[in-house]
């Protein structure tokens, strides 16, 4: 991320790095970069993206992680794409460190309802502050960190759309992710997606929220879809992925279960 930093120097921002390490090591990286704030958080992604919301007063707050790297026009695009009063969320694409786009959805305007998984992903991800007001805090029971080490990205954009706010998937906000997961730990991130989707969703379907269903649905049949078409193409990779995302839908309702409703926050 610190080469990104870089191209925000000259822009109308204000950059805050959120510091979840023990030790000192970000504060001493960061002390060639005198224009970025540090703010110090207890683990978990969740909490580190509230930490970060509450240390600034912006209209706009913008975040990526810490192996993603944007470049020149990043910040200045994101500002345009909020032109809309409307709009309160946008998101754009990703390529792995081998220039591999990621998957993600069409460049486009969604409105609700929609279905959000893969809309966006959280490190090339922005919200416009009252949207954030209107939806509340991120849910700290979500995301890298937390019980249930997903999702918190889609259950904010879940809850900004559901509040009457439009997004936003720009193909020209794209950022690099850099790859460091070996397949093994794919597997396990996919089941976490699993987990995260089936937390969210019983949380909003406990709510009354009978929209959820609709969109789980949705997302179900998303991915019996990839199932079938990784048994045609023989692909041991993707029916790998597939089932493990299977396996945390299948521990998602047993944390449910052994959830009480109201548990997590917002």
């Amino acid at each position: 991320m610190l080469p990104g930093l870089i191209h925000a120097r000259d822009e109308p921002v204000e950059v805050i790095v959120v510091d979840q390490s023990a030790g000192m090591e970000t504060a001493e990286l960061l002390e060639e970069l005198p224009w970025v704030r540090r703010v110090q958080s207890d683990a978990g992604l969740s909490k580190g993206r509230n930490v970060g919301v509450e240390a600034t007063s912006a209209d706009v707050v913008v975040f990526t992680d810490d192996d993603a790297e944007f470049g020149v026009g990043w910040l200045a695009r994101i500002r345009e794409l909020f032109g809309d009063p409307a709009v309160g969320v946008v998101c754009g694409p990703g390529r792995d460190s081998q220039g591999r786009l990621l998957p993600h959805r069409p460049a486009g305007v969604y409105r609700w309802p929609t279905r959000v998984f893969g809309l966006g992903h959280g490190f090339n991800l922005a919200f416009r502050r009252a949207a954030l007001d209107a939806a509340g805090p991120f849910d700290e029971e979500l995301g890298a960190g937390s019980p249930v080490p997903a999702g918190e990205d889609t259950d904010m954009i879940y809850r900004v759309m559901r509040a009457g706010w439009t997004a936003v998937c720009d193909d020209g906000i794209e950022v690099v992710h850099h790859s460091w997961r070996s397949e093994d730990e794919e597997r396990l991130a996919h089941q976490a997606y699993g987990m995260g989707f089936t937390v969210q969703t019983v949380k909003h379907t406990r709510e009354g929220d009978a929209v959820a269903l609709r969109i789980a649905a949705a997302e179900l049949l998303n991915h019996v879809w990839w199932t079938l078409v990784a048994l045609v193409r023989r692909d041991r990779r993707g029916l790998g992925y597939q089932a493990a995302w299977t396996q945390g839908v299948l521990s998602g309702l047993a944390i449910s279960r052994r959830r009480p409703p109201g548990a997590a926050r917002s």
